[in-house]
């Protein structure tokens, strides 16, 4: 495993760029911009750490066309950018190469499946935290546990990439339960992410506040409900101890979808949020607290031309 190409130049991209150049002989970031490709590649990448700023020189294209075919394909898009994204790199795709996606949100498995099929597909989770300050600045947030399986069952695929990013000074690890390892850290980003967004405070904050606890546990318990529905497997029994856990752990942590809706993006509540309550439907459970979450910061996204500071 030689070549890596990454998809999607924001704040994960670089910063698996920057930690895992080491130990690929090439890496390139695909981006469907061409004027920030260029802009990245005559620049390069920078990661601002406690130790202070770093840089590196790596190469960036909009046209992947022109790479040829790669070894392994990382997906750090948004959740609903992952067709537009993987179809774009469809060109780089050989049969021996492997397709990961460590994105937030449900959905994502299913579509890398539909454009390149199962065998191809690992995904995970992933606790590494980055901010991105411009284009190809990331600041780093914070080391955490990589998680990766893979989706058409078995881990010797999986290992091979768990090799390369033990390889870069990870923290990685490999299972056998990929769809409970992705519903679980889904729980978690169910329990947190809209409300800090729609309430705008730090992760930790939501623990502060009666009613902040109360929406969270219930948003949570609706979820693991369909979880369990579905035949999940999740990794630890009590989901709602588990999210206040993390809250707690990450109580500094301003969330993705606080982020975007600061920057007046698209957040990705239809995979996380609303991805519960589709997956309710199907199942003929009801979901009011996430339909609500939902609706809500739809409603603000909706709204940004509109809003008053």
């Amino acid at each position: 495993m030689k070549k890596l190409a990454i998809v999607g130049p924001g704040a994960m991209g670089i910063l698996f760029a920057y930690l895992l150049k080491p130990v690929f002989d090439e890496v390139v970031l695909i981006d469907y911009l061409s004027e920030r490709a260029e802009i990245i590649s005559k620049r390069g990448i920078k990661i601002e750490t406690s130790e202070g700023i770093k840089t590196e020189k790596i190469k960036a294209t909009a046209q992947p066309e022109e790479l040829g075919a790669v070894d392994l394909v990382m997906l750090c898009v948004k959740a609903y950018s992952t067709r537009s994204a993987l179809e774009h790199a469809l060109p780089i795709i050989a049969d021996h190469s492997l397709v990961l996606s460590l994105q937030n949100g449900l959905g994502n498995v299913e579509v890398m499946a539909e454009l390149v099929g199962n065998d191809k597909v690992l995904a995970g989770t992933t606790s590494m935290g980055a901010n991105l300050v411009e284009t190809g600045y990331v600041r780093f947030a914070g080391a955490g546990e990589t998680v990766i399986g893979e989706l058409s069952g078995g881990t010797e695929r999986a290992k091979l990439v768990a090799e390369k990013f033990e390889k870069a000074g990870l923290e990685v690890k490999v299972t056998d339960n990929l769809l409970g390892t992705i519903w679980s850290k889904v729980l978690i980003n169910v329990g947190i992410n809209a409300l800090t967004a729609l309430i705008r405070v730090q992760n930790g904050k939501l623990l502060y506040f009666e009613e902040t606890k109360t929406l969270l546990k219930e948003a949570v318990l609706e979820a693991q409900k369909v979880a369990q529905a579905k035949g999940i497997k999740l990794l630890y029994d009590d989901a709602v101890a588990k999210v206040e856990e993390v809250a707690r752990r990450t109580a500094e942590n301003i969330s993705s979808m606080l982020q975007d809706v600061r920057a007046k993006r698209q957040t990705e509540i239809d995979a996380i949020n609303g991805a519960i309550v589709r997956e309710g439907e199907k199942l003929g459970i009801e979901c009011p607290v996430n339909r609500v979450l939902t609706l809500l910061v739809r409603a603000v996204q909706a709204s940004y031309s509109d809003q008053i500071n």
